[in-house]
C-alpha cells in the first residue's frame, strides 16, 4: 500500500515539473528503483494508471530502473553485489556488509514531454 503515496508524490513531481516546461503532456516518467527499497513495480503501475487519470501524465509510460544492493567486504573494503546467498567477499571471502548507500533508491529520473 505504500506504493500509493510515492506513486501520488512521483505524478505530482512529474506535472509540476511538465507545468514549469510549459508542457501539456507527459510521455515518459523514468524511475530509478533500489532492490531494497520494497517497492513493486507492477504496483506502482497500478496506482500510477489510476491516480494519472485526467492529469497530464495519464498514459505516460513508466520506465523503470532497477539498482542492485551493494556490500562492503569488512576486511578489504571492496564493493560488491551480493551471488547466490552468500554475504562473502568474491575476493578475500571476508564478511560483507550492507552498503546503506545502493540498493534504497526510489527517484524520477527524468520525464520526457511534448
Amino acid at each position: 500500500m505504500h506504493e500509493y503515496a510515492v506513486t501520488k508524490n512521483l505524478i505530482d513531481i512529474a506535472v509540476q515539473e511538465a507545468s514549469k516546461a510549459g508542457a501539456s503532456r507527459i510521455t515518459e516518467i523514468r524511475l530509478v528503483v533500489g532492490d531494497l527499497s520494497s517497492y513493486v513495480d507492477e504496483s506502482v503501475q497500478m496506482y500510477f494508471d489510476i491516480i494519472s487519470k485526467g492529469t497530464p501524465a495519464e498514459g505516460a509510460r513508466l520506465s523503470f530502473t532497477r539498482i542492485p544492493a551493494e556490500f562492503v567486504c569488512a576486511e578489504c573494503g571492496l564493493r560488491f553485489e551480493r551471488k547466490g546467498r552468500s554475504f562473502d567477499c568474491p575476493d578475500c571471502g571476508g564478511p560483507g556488509s550492507l552498503d546503506e548507500e545502493k540498493g534504497r533508491e526510489f527517484y524520477v529520473e527524468s520525464i520526457e514531454v511534448e
